[in-house]
């Protein structure tokens, strides 16, 4: 039998066991640091500090040794240690991180053996965001844009951020610091989040977009030495209700709020929501065979019941853009071992699965 372990028993991890627990027959655990977590049974669930990996090593190195595969859904703070104890264990590793620290550890190691199956920056953006997107061109004999748009947003907003937390604040904070990989003309480049503002029309309602960091995970790295973008312009931009932008770029960038305070606001000032909806709205455009074509890809997602439980969408899109790719690894379609990217997967087969075809137009 599979013998699946989730570290985090936040909103994700917690999506994750419960849609494994309702469509196949894994075993499944789920580790975290409190002593319980709600709607997790006891028989399924262990408790560890991965914040102290000195001290829990040789635990940690014990709850996966005899695991078909791990998925990381802790804050990207805890990448390095899980995946660590993977590479010690040589377990296979899935993650959702937007992060690029992992990325640049696993580049710096040198083995003697290949790396475990690594597959990091699963989920909704970056994840089947680019296997979309890397879909649209793929018979395009020359490309010119890419322009992938998500958002997580609640339905309805009463502040004037126009916004209330439907994931981890955290993360979403995260997401407005530092620099974004891009392609400008043919060239990686990195740019500034919360910049190149624009305003975009769906489904007959405006939006704003703007940059913020990891949501192209390793597209770029897919894809720059791909003489079809040789002059192409990729880049990922966030969906927002207007005017929550100059909110932000106010508190973080006039005020110059500590990224670590403005955390700390966002938890105390910004309510949750369980009412949301995921928009993701990608273009891309280029030649074939010397004739111009612009296609789309454009769906809005909403929270589902599943088996008596709720499901909210950013959980549901994000979870099962993972189990998506753990379906194809348990089904032996991508290799067992090595690091994988998400956009290598083609979008047929990504839909095919049951995870995947939550993303069909």
């Amino acid at each position: 039998m599979n013998k699946i372990i989730i570290f985090g028993g936040g909103s994700i991890g917690n999506a994750v066991y419960h849609l494994l627990k309702d469509r196949t027959a894994y075993s499944i655990t789920v580790a975290d640091i409190r002593g319980s977590v709600e709607g997790i049974p006891a028989e399924d669930y262990a408790q560890i500090d991965t914040r102290h990996p000195g001290r829990n090593s040789s635990t940690l190195g014990e709850l996966i040794r005899d695991k078909t595969l791990v998925i990381n859904a802790l804050p990207y703070t805890e990448n390095l240690v899980i995946y660590s104890a993977c590479l010690k264990e040589n377990i296979p590793y899935f993650d959702f991180s937007e992060d690029s620290e992992l990325n640049d550890f696993i580049h710096n190691i040198d083995l003697e053996k290949p790396l475990p199956f690594t597959m990091p920056h699963c989920g909704l953006a970056p994840g089947m965001s680019t296997v979309i997107a890397n879909n649209l061109t793929h018979d395009y004999t020359e490309v010119n844009d890419v322009k992938i748009r998500v958002g997580a947003l609640s339905q309805n907003a009463t502040n004037k951020l126009k916004y209330h937390l439907t994931w981890s604040a955290d993360g979403l904070i995260n997401e407005y610091c530092g620099t974004c990989k891009v392609i400008r003309n043919g060239s990686a480049d990195e740019v500034q989040t919360l910049t190149d503002y624009e305003t975009l029309l769906i489904d007959g309602t405006e939006y704003e977009a703007f940059n913020t960091s990891g949501g192209l995970g390793s597209f770029v790295d897919t894809v720059i030495n791909d003489p079809r973008y040789s002059k192409a312009n990729v880049n990922y931009k966030t969906i927002r209700r207007l005017g929550h932008h100059d909110y932000i770029d106010f508190l973080m960038n006039d005020l110059k709020i500590p990224k670590n305070d403005l955390i700390k606001m966002i938890k105390h000032g910004v309510s949750r929501t369980t009412r949301d909806c995921v928009i993701i709205f990608i273009t891309a455009s280029g030649q074939v065979d010397g004739t111009h074509k612009e296609r789309m890809y454009k769906k809005i997602f909403y929270p589902e019941k599943l088996n008596d439980r709720w499901f909210t969408a950013i959980e549901l899109t994000t979870a099962s853009g993972l189990l998506t790719m753990v379906e194809l690894f348990l089904q032996n379609k991508l290799r067992n071992y090595g690091y994988h990217k998400q956009e290598d997967v083609k979008l047929s087969e990504a839909v095919s699965t049951k995870f995947g075809s939550l993303y069909t137009m």
